[in-house]
């Protein structure tokens, strides 16, 4: 038995810059890892063929989810077909919540390429399994190759960035989902006008290690596209951090959990404690710090 930990993400920032012919968008992100909240995913080796998931949560379809799709690209992608892959069962213990935006779903997938690579002995390239990857979500091939990344492309063009300068960073997850394929919908129904890019700035301040200067231009295009009661949810939440010192605030992936970026412990306790007591209903509240390597 083997228990791998899949890591979340933020998106420092996220334009969306087009649609490709194939239905995928194009993509301008610099996403940083986070190693919580996380998942940890439990395999066993079992008899027979196929890939059976059990999950300790009732939002994730046991025969449709993020870890199938990666199982069964990796079989296309290597020529065996699944029932020459080790039949496999994993259990999947979610910390990362579901429809947050913070790629747990990616993660998953990530971890699951990662470890057929290593049971089925194919030696892949990260390269090659990123590859995989982005048959199964345009986050997939970020996480697997890990480490703050500029992302472009419709997600397969990954570009390692110097990692985020040591901080605290807040997470406030409220009691909603967000469906990331509705968010595009919206968003090309909105016919938006393109937002400031802000990526060669946040690039610029990871290089220097400047935190202030990766923090204020921290922004995602799909908080314009936000329902009304999301809106005040999340506005409500960065005006909580933002009165409590954040150096930066912003919603990552397609939302709607927001981040706060601090450099100071004792606001970003304040912070959390604050977001507990003004969220309705169960929401999520992570104190954690970047990874600073892979």
């Amino acid at each position: 038995m083997n228990t791998l930990v899949a890591g979340c993400k933020i998106n420092l920032g996220l334009r969306i810059t087009g649609r490709r012919p194939d239905g995928y968008h194009e993509l301008d992100s610099l996403f940083c890892p986070l190693p919580r909240p996380c998942d940890r995913l439990r395999l066993r080796i079992t008899e027979g063929s196929g890939l059976r998931v059990l999950c300790d949560t009732p939002d994730l379809n046991p025969e449709d989810n993020t870890l199938t799709r990666a199982y069964a690209a990796f079989a296309a992608a290597t020529g065996a077909g699944p029932e020459a892959l080790p039949a496999l069962e994993i259990t999947l213990r979610k910390g990362i919540p579901v429809g947050s935006g913070l790629g747990g779903g990616s993660s998953d997938a990530a971890a699951t390429l990662r470890a057929l690579n290593v049971l089925y002995e194919t030696n892949l390239s990260v390269d090659e399994l990123a590859e995989i990857g982005i048959e199964v979500g345009s986050d997939v091939p970020f996480c697997v190759h890990g480490g703050c990344a500029y992302v472009e492309g419709k997600g397969d063009m990954v570009v390692p960035t110097t990692p985020m300068p040591q901080c605290i960073i807040v997470i406030g997850k409220p009691d909603l989902a967000i469906s990331t394929e509705k968010m595009y919908q919206r968003f090309d129904q909105a016919e938006l006008p393109q937002r400031a890019d802000h990526t060669p700035e946040i690039m610029l301040g990871l290089r220097w290690e400047n935190l202030k200067a990766v923090a204020e231009s921290v922004g995602n295009a799909f908080e314009q596209v936000l329902m009304k009661n999301e809106r005040n949810t999340v506005d409500m939440m960065k005006e909580v951090m933002n009165q409590f010192g954040t150096l930066g605030t912003a919603m990552t992936g397609s939302g709607p959990a927001v981040f706060g970026i601090f450099d100071n412990e004792l606001y970003a306790r304040v912070a959390s404690e604050t977001l507990r007591q003004r969220l309705k209903g169960n929401p999520e509240i992570v104190e954690t710090e970047p990874m600073l390597s892979k």
